[in-house]
């Protein structure tokens, strides 16, 4: 009986696996009841854990599919007060055109106050220094008194969301000032006076 007792240490490491994790018992121990039952027992919690994640992941999935179905709520939740003003502004046909174009003057600062509110700036552009990683120049017009890249129109505004660019604003640029006498200026471009 003592050769079994120290025998049962090494029967234990024989029972683990490479990275010490426990190996199902071979047929040399079928003769013991108690280590068939942990056995059980290790596969039934086995089983139970395999069915929680997958109930997890099948929870995750159903979250997943609800944010992306309802995830613009509050922002749409948001804009339907000016979607109303739009409409009465629509059902005002006898009204004068300056009553007209100050409540649509209204609504649009409305929605732009409201829209600061999720994170949404306009690109302020007119009169500013043409940056390409800001603007997209739609057109390039010599302008006298102005120094060159200068922003002279903007046919669609630029907008910045939580400071990152959302949509690059489209200008009129000032093109710069011929070059002079380095060679850079096109043929046929030089003063023959």
């Amino acid at each position: 009986m003592e050769d079994r007792e120290k025998e049962s240490p090494l029967a234990e490491v024989k029972g683990k696996g490479s990275e010490g994790e426990d190996v199902e018992p071979g047929p040399a121990s079928v003769g013991d009841p108690g280590e068939t039952s942990d056995a059980a027992k290790l596969k039934e919690q086995l089983a139970y854990l395999a069915a929680e994640f997958e109930n997890f992941r099948k929870r995750v999935a159903r979250e997943r599919e609800a944010q992306a179905a309802f995830g613009n709520e509050r922002l749409l939740l948001a804009v339907l007060p000016f979607l109303d003003n739009l409409e009465r502004a629509m059902g005002q046909a006898t009204a004068s055109s300056e009553a007209l174009l100050s409540g649509v003057r209204m609504t649009y600062d409305q929605f732009l106050s409201e829209l600061g509110k999720f994170g949404l700036e306009q690109l302020p552009a007119c009169g500013g220094t043409f940056d390409p990683s800001r603007h997209e120049a739609i057109a390039s017009v010599p302008a006298t008194g102005m120094p060159g890249g200068t922003i002279l129109a903007e046919a669609r505004k630029g907008y910045l969301l939580h400071g990152r660019l959302l949509r690059p604003a489209q200008v009129t640029v000032a093109a710069g000032p011929p070059e002079d006498g380095d060679g850079d200026a096109p043929a046929g471009s030089e003063d023959r006076s």
